[in-house]
């Protein structure tokens, strides 16, 4: 196979993968695969902060707990002390003093029964919110399963198309190939046409008599005057 013709045919196959690339990306297992990842990271996101707001009711518990024993802990050791104190003045002081120990102690346990049933609902949350992530995670697996079988033949298709591209390349010299490749990154998928009688097949433009005679007593493959791609002047029909 001649270069021309090896240009040509490289061209084509790059046009196959291209379109069994837009298959497989438009096929609806993918689709549905990242809308439940996109909704999979909505629920971390919730999980997280759900998470973090379990944590803050709990360390607000503990902290009332906490002032509970220590409170607890200076009423024994004030009782202590009126047992075994005679003077009635000092009796009354340590008195109303455990009482404001107690009234304190009162309101703590208010506050602890409080944020226990906020600290239950917020563990409710993160239960639904782990069952949803586990149903998204489960329904994600099933859609990857779908989509690997659905998409398998087309991702063989790619293969072999690639492999055989490989093998139709390697009858390009370098610079011919850098050139196509350029032109196919900024061109849509098409970096080479084919000149048939005056005009370009990729950019269907008809060439000046001038650019015309340039191509056609240059090189087997040139450049298209009008939309820059190569262009197989002659050669290509093998």
């Amino acid at each position: 196979m001649n270069e021309p013709s090896a240009l040509l045919e490289l061209q084509g196959i790059d046009v196959e993968v291209l379109r069994a690339k837009k298959r497989l990306d438009s096929l609806p297992e993918k689709t549905a695969i990242l809308e439940v990842r996109a909704k999979g990271r909505e629920v971390a996101e919730m999980g997280a902060k759900a998470g973090m707001l379990v944590r803050k009711l709990e360390a607000e518990l503990k902290a009332r707990q906490d002032e509970i024993t220590t409170l607890g802990e200076k009423l024994a050791h004030e009782q202590t002390k009126v047992m075994e104190t005679t003077d009635h003045r000092a009796v009354q002081s340590i008195t109303r003093e455990m009482d404001g120990f107690r009234r304190r102690v009162d309101k703590l346990e208010m506050e602890s029964l409080q944020f226990m049933e906020r600290i239950e609902k917020a563990r409710l949350q993160t239960d639904k919110i782990d069952e949803a992530k586990a149903s998204l995670g489960a329904k994600e697996a099933a859609l990857i399963e779908r989509f690997k079988a659905v998409g398998g033949e087309l991702q063989n298709e790619i293969a072999a198309l690639e492999a055989k591209r490989s093998k139709i390349a390697a009858a390009v010299s370098a610079d011919v190939l850098k050139r196509y490749e350029s032109a196919r990154e900024t061109k849509g998928g098409i970096g080479v046409g084919k000149l048939e009688g005056d005009s370009c097949s990729a950019c269907r433009m008809s060439l000046p008599a001038e650019r015309l005679k340039e191509l056609t007593t240059g090189p087997d493959i040139g450049i298209c005057p009008q939309c820059r791609r190569a262009i197989v002047v002659r050669g290509g029909d093998e």
